[in-house]
């Protein structure tokens, strides 16, 4: 046997073996998302009572709510607005100007009545200078704080100053221009009150609001997008918040809370360093120094995931946005591998060493590599004319019925928890099944060239360059103007 011949059956066993463990790893967290959903279904109430028990009672946690804002003038007092009409007993709204260049700060002061107050500011985590700290005037605006500091030209500065201001032992880290479900913190403190264990994080589900329509700041109908790549990224959300996280909630190994929406245990984060205004994954960098900080230092704890839904987010609706998007991910990802090293199969640091990054690092990190491999030695055998036809077709089918499979845990799933409540349920399910057919075909392959023009980047030492999402906003139900309509963009 010729050694190129050798190598060919080397590199197809490789690929069935890794293909095989990957749909294995896919079934265990659908088992393991199942088993966190039947655990909620005896611990987690319906909303009313939820909110009937924490509304009424005085040990009820406040809760700081940080949004960080850059030149936002467009729709700063809509969002702030929205974010003012939150269903909670106690809590502060942190808006943080990160220097805009624009009037976002004048018209937050001259729609909110603000006047600079004396604030004793403590520099708990690195942030660019706090120039001053503004309060209203008016009693209806008192939950409103607002932070002017020095440009740190990422949110994860801004998400700093606002953790320097914090009142509360818990905060969340959210986007300005994000729609919150009127429920979101009472259900993520449920999570938090509810534990036997101290909860240091809450990761909340978020999905796409690109096809939604809003009335007064509020998601008056759930629609599922047409758009191309937001209709992919409804269904990798759901699957992400559904089954992986809810599985890996499962056994208390949550990778990562979403920088768009998430609450934190304010002393935690503070004795982890806050968010690293370098990194391009801060979310997932603050989350695994805050289990390091909590696993050297010997305390119990938990990450839990809310399976409902309690944000709504702008996805990426063009390619060249999705692109930035997902090569910073990729960028971010293999930054993690590299320093956080120490945690990967590491007993010491709980499932997260054990279990949780050795998976992301076999699967999600090595995958696209292995995937463009792929690609290429099959072009290269259809060039030779050196492909069994069967057994490529085999796989193919074999791939698209597993992909069936996990669209159909998925919706089940939505449907089981009443995740979200989607206007036309049935419109809906047929609109996330039609994705999940095409996807492999024409969505994935993007991502995967994204990844690999991400890590390519690392490794050549390309500078990263962090940059917002343009908005194209969301759809708006006109009402007859009142007092506290916010639609937002």
């Amino acid at each position: 046997m010729s050694t190129w011949l050798a190598a060919y059956y080397i590199f197809c066993y490789i690929v069935f073996g890794y293909t095989l463990a990957i749909l294995a790893s896919y079934l265990l967290f659908v088992i393991l998302s199942w088993r966190m959903q039947m655990t909620l279904k005896v611990d987690m109430p319906p909303d009313e009572t939820i909110k009937y028990q924490l509304q009424g009672s005085p040990l009820t946690p406040a809760v700081s709510i940080i949004a960080p804002a850059y030149n936002e003038e467009i729709t700063i007092i809509d969002n702030v607005n929205s974010l003012m009409q939150i269903d909670y007993p106690d809590y502060e709204i942190i808006i943080v100007n990160d220097a805009s260049s624009d009037r976002t700060l004048e018209l937050l002061i001259d729609t909110f009545e603000m006047v600079d107050v004396p604030y004793d500011v403590a520099m708990r985590v690195p942030s660019k200078p706090i120039k001053r700290v503004l309060k209203s005037t008016n009693p209806k605006y008192s939950k409103l704080v607002v932070v002017d500091k020095e440009r740190g030209g990422r949110k994860s500065d801004g998400s700093n100053a606002g953790i320097n201001v914090c009142s509360n032992k818990y905060f969340v880290c959210t986007d300005v221009d994000c729609i919150i479900e009127p429920m979101a913190l009472y259900r993520m403190m449920w999570m938090v009150i509810n534990s036997h264990v101290p909860v240091i994080g809450v990761s909340a589900t978020m999905l796409m609001s690109n096809a939604c329509v809003v009335e007064n700041g509020r998601v008056a109908e759930a629609h599922v997008p047409w758009s191309f790549f937001p209709m992919f990224q409804q269904l990798e959300y759901l699957r992400s918040f559904l089954i992986s996280k809810l599985g890996w909630s499962y056994i208390n190994a949550l990778p990562n809370i979403s920088g768009g929406f998430g609450l934190f245990d304010l002393d935690v984060v503070v004795k982890s360093g806050g968010y690293d205004n370098t990194s391009m994954a801060e979310d997932v960098d603050m989350l695994l120094r805050m289990v390091t900080y909590m696993r050297n230092t010997g305390q119990k704890f938990r990450v839990v995931q809310v399976p409902k839904v309690c944000c709504w987010t702008e996805g990426p609706s063009s390619m060249k946005a999705l692109y930035r998007q997902r090569v910073r991910w990729a960028r971010g990802l293999y930054e993690i591998v590299v320093n956080h090293r120490k945690l990967f199969f590491n007993p010491h640091y709980g499932p997260i060493g054990a279990f949780t990054l050795p998976f992301i690092l076999i699967f999600e990190f090595i995958a696209p590599v292995l995937e463009a491999s792929g690609f290429i030695f099959m072009i290269w055998l259809i060039i030779a004319g050196s492909v069994n036809w069967g057994t490529a077709i085999l796989l193919f089918v074999m791939i698209y019925l597993f992909s069936a499979l996990m669209c159909f845990a998925l919706l089940f799933f939505d449907y089981n928890i009443d995740a979200v409540n989607w206007h036309q349920r049935r419109r809906a399910y047929f609109h996330l099944a039609f994705a999940a057919f095409i996807e492999p075909i024409v969505y994935h392959p993007i991502i995967t060239y994204c990844s690999n023009i991400g890590y390519f980047q690392y490794l050549s030492g390309q500078a990263a360059i962090w940059k917002p999402i343009q908005r194209k906003g969301v759809k708006k139900r006109d009402t007859k103007p009142q007092s506290n309509a916010t639609p937002t963009k």
